[in-house]
Parts: C-alpha cells; structure tokens; sequence
C-alpha cells in the first residue's frame, strides 16, 4: 500500500472514530519526518556525487582494496600458489627471512636469517645501543612483508622490507650507517615494526603501551590509518608511551609480560576499543614484551642474564576484566636480586631465536637447546631477542 493509500484510510478511520484522530495523526507525522530525513540523505548524496566528494571516496575505497589485494599476493604468492611454486606435496627447504635490527632513532639494519641454518653468527652492531632509554629490537619477516612503522606519538607509515639495503653476514656494521627510512619527528621515537601482509585476513588491531594499556581497532578502519598515517598512542597516561602493534582475529589472546616478572593473558575479544589499563604494574615496572599466544606454543621468557626461563602458555589463566596484576614468573628472592625480564616470546620446539646482546653480537639459538640448557651464552647483558619460525616452505 502506497502511503498516499494510507492517508486516505486514515481519514476514513478519523471519519468513522473521532476519538482516534489524535493517534492518526501522530502515526501521519512519524511517517513525513522518516521521508524528510531519507530525503535530506539523498539531497545530500547527490550533491557529493556533483562536487566530486563521493568520487575521491570511493577512489581511496578502490586504492586501499588493491593495495590489500597487493599484500594478499605476497602473502599467498600472485596467483593463489606458494611463494615457492612447489606443488604441496613436496617438502620445501625453510624459506630465508629478513632480519630486521632497529632502534628507538628509527635506525634500521636487514640481515638474512634462515631458520635451519647451522651458522650462529649472524653479524655484529657497533655503537650506542640505547636510544631514548629503549634498547634496538629484532623482527623477522619474509622479505616480501610490507612494514608499519609505529612511532611514540601515535604516527604511523609504511615500508617495503625489500627497499632495505641488505648487510652481510658476519661482518660488523655501526648504527650510524644504518638505513634511516623514516626518521623521527621532533619529541617521538620508533616504538616498534608491524608486519602488514595479515591485514586483510585480520579483525582486529591492537595497541599495547609501556605500562600496560591496551587499545583495539577494528581491522576496517586500516584505510583511514594509512590514508591520514596515524593510529593514535594507544595510552592512558601522559607519562606513557606506545610499545607494540599488531594484528590478530577474533577469539585469540593476547599475552602481556612485564620486566618484574609479571605475565597477563587476556582474551582479545573483551578487549576495549578505547585505550584501557588492564595490567596493575609497580611503579618501577613495565611492559617488555605483547603478543598473539598460539595454542601449545611454550611461553618463553629471558632475563638480562640470558636465563631462560619457560612455561607452558595454556596453564596461563585468562583475565576477565579491569586490572589485574599477572602471574608471577619471577619468585621474590631473584626480584630482590635484580633479576629482571627483558623479552618473551612464543616459541615452538623447532624454532630458532635471534638474540642480541650489549656488545652487539647477533647469534642463532635453537630454542629446544635452550630450553634444556636454561641460559644463552652472550657477550654482556642480554638486550633483544626475536622469534625465527620455522616452516617448511611458505605458510599463509
């Protein structure tokens, strides 16, 4: 029925029950106000449609769905095969990752690392280590990987992984001479590096900071990220600052570990969308390492030291809501002794971890070794350490 149809039995309704005129009408002046507002929103669509402004939208609509389709090719490889073009039945050798070493001044060196190989050297970093109070970091990516660049103000850009200039293996390299691709604006620094070829298979993207707020986004919002290159600090607190960045999809957890020993799983799903405080730190505490935990995958964390201290991730408890403090992974005796945490990660028993220590010394560890041993024999104190995967062959 027409709404001209409606009027016409309405009047015919008022005509026959005076006493229902009122409601009538009401029911007339809802249905004007529904059209008047579809009308504006199509008044206001065609004038976006004249002035080019729907247009431009839809055209960075289309540049960012090719630019996810770019970073789906990479992942998969361009036509839906591995990278490697093997038929999946036949066993592939690990493939090379690029190693990338960085610092807080946006300062940043590429190795090539292969998760089997038998050379524990990888290269050696001269220089001034700490930056800003933050010591270098170590990621490893395939080199196809596109790079998020996540800065201390909340800034955000983006990077090939392949336009690093490489550094050979074994030889010794100062961080002055390193590559300089963003460099830092005034009054922030380099946080961290976000691998960005699972973007358009993610739901979400989190934000972690120093002292243990947590800030989810959903993964749609991506264009208007990379468009305006920022993604916001992701902190609660002046004094804080952004630490990680990362990708990940629903029903996963999220597991915080602090320097005082302090480990925190949270389910990424109850997480809020704005920044929010979710682990109780002591004054003197903070975040050193966030991440996606993979189910059976062995919680391992490292001290200064180079102690290696391991637990099972799944017999860590989940947290429901609001602060909560963590478990305790380090026992009171060793925090009074000054045994701090300064890294953690998910390790399977076939992976490899990169570790850097003060004197620069970049070496290769297989993770079932360490495990047994307890400790990783480093030149100094222990600075940074990154996960090698091991696959064989390209995996999405």
């Amino acid at each position: 029925m027409t709404f001209a149809e409606k009027i016409e039995e309405w009047i015919k309704e008022a005509e026959t029950r005076p006493g229902s005129a009122l409601m009538i009408l009401k029911l007339i002046a809802g249905r004007l106000r529904d059209l008047t507002e579809r009308n504006e929103e199509l008044l206001a669509e065609n004038i976006a449609l004249e002035n080019g402004t729907r247009v431009d939208e839809y055209q960075k609509r289309i540049t960012h769905l090719e630019y996810q389709l770019a970073l789906l090719k990479k992942r998969f490889g361009a036509d839906g095969e591995p990278l490697s073009g093997l038929p999946a039945a036949q066993p592939a050798a690990p493939q090379a990752l690029a190693l990338l070493a960085y610092n807080a001044s946006g300062r940043m060196f590429r190795f090539e690392a292969f998760p089997d190989s038998q050379r524990a050297a990888l290269g050696r970093i001269l220089g001034e280590m700490s930056m800003g109070g933050e010591q270098p970091r170590l990621l490893a990516l395939p080199l196809e990987e596109d790079v998020l660049l996540m800065f201390t103000s909340g800034r955000v850009s983006t990077l090939a992984a392949a336009d690093l200039p490489f550094s050979e293996a074994g030889r010794s390299r100062f961080w002055i001479d390193a590559a300089l691709p963003d460099e830092p604006h005034a009054g922030e620094l380099l946080a961290c590096l976000l691998p960005l070829s699972r973007l358009p298979l993610a739901d979400f993207i989190l934000q972690v900071s120093r002292r243990g707020s947590v800030k989810r986004t959903l993964s749609s919002m991506s264009e208007s990220v990379l468009a305006n290159h920022y993604l916001g600090r992701g902190a609660t607190q002046k004094a804080d600052q952004a630490f990680d960045v990362f990708l990940c999809q629903k029903k996963e957890r999220l597991l915080l570990v602090s320097s005082q020993g302090r480990a925190l799983a949270l389910n990424v799903d109850e997480l809020s969308y704005a920044s929010e405080e979710r682990m109780r730190l002591e004054p003197t505490d903070y975040i050193v390492a966030s991440f996606i935990m993979p189910a059976g995958a062995a919680l391992v964390c490292l001290t200064q030291t180079g102690k290696v201290i391991e637990r099972a991730a799944d017999d860590l408890e989940v947290s429901k809501s609001g602060l909560a403090r963590g478990q305790a992974l380090i026992p009171p005796s060793r925090l009074e002794q000054g045994t701090r945490f300064i890294g953690a990660l998910p390790v399977g028993k076939d992976d490899r971890l990169v570790v850097l220590d003060a004197a620069g010394n970049l070496t290769l560890h297989t993770a079932s070794v360490l495990s047994a041993a307890g400790a990783i024999k480093v030149d100094g104190p222990f600075l940074s350490a990154a996960l090698l995967p091991y696959s064989e062959g390209p995996k999405p």
